[in-house]
């Protein structure tokens, strides 16, 4: 089971950069206005405009719109915990061809077997396994998403210089204290 949604993207794309977010943020990037607005720097008529500029604002706190262009090829969702980061099973990417494409395995919106974009799904996952030059070993479509995912993220991991997080560190001591006061 899966989410999958495919937009057009009408921004530029500054960099090939891979992004990690938050598995929380990452979810509610799978909603098709958050999408849009994130592929298309012009308003459309079933949005306010008020709406649409909240948006832009939380897609630029999040780092993935700098002025009003893309700031990334690939995004990764991470969930945090006390030992480290885990990358979850996820993926957001621009093709070469100016696609957004989404895919969050954890969701349960679509099946395979009964799924209404098996199509758009064989499509994405082979740009990305094409676009990456990673191969497809399976012919579930859901198993091979995961694979592909798997594959993508070991070369991002192996080819890793430098990772900057970005970071509250107030709200970072608030927590640090919380959760000590569970602890007692």
């Amino acid at each position: 089971m899966c989410l999958l949604r495919v937009v057009n993207v009408n921004r530029p794309v500054l960099t090939n950069d891979v992004v990690f977010v938050n598995h929380d943020d990452f979810v509610k990037l799978g909603d098709e206005t958050y999408l849009r607005v994130l592929a298309s720097d012009k308003k459309w008529d079933e949005i306010s405009k008020s709406y649409f500029y909240f948006i832009v604002n939380k897609l630029r706190a999040l780092g993935l719109l700098i002025d009003n262009a893309l700031s990334f090829k690939v995004l990764l969702p991470y969930k945090p915990s006390h030992s480290g980061l885990s990358v979850t099973e996820g993926i957001a990417f621009v093709t070469q061809d100016k696609k957004l494409i989404y895919y969050n395995a954890e969701n349960e919106t679509y099946k395979c077997g009964v799924c209404p974009v098996n199509s758009e799904c064989l499509l994405g996952v082979k740009s990305l396994a094409k676009e990456m030059e990673v191969k497809i070993r399976n012919e579930e479509l859901d198993t091979a998403w995961l694979s592909v995912i798997e594959s993508v993220k070991s070369q991002v991991m192996s080819n890793l210089r430098f990772l900057r997080a970005k970071a509250d560190l107030e709200e970072v001591k608030v927590k640090a204290v919380e959760y000590a006061k569970e602890r007692l």
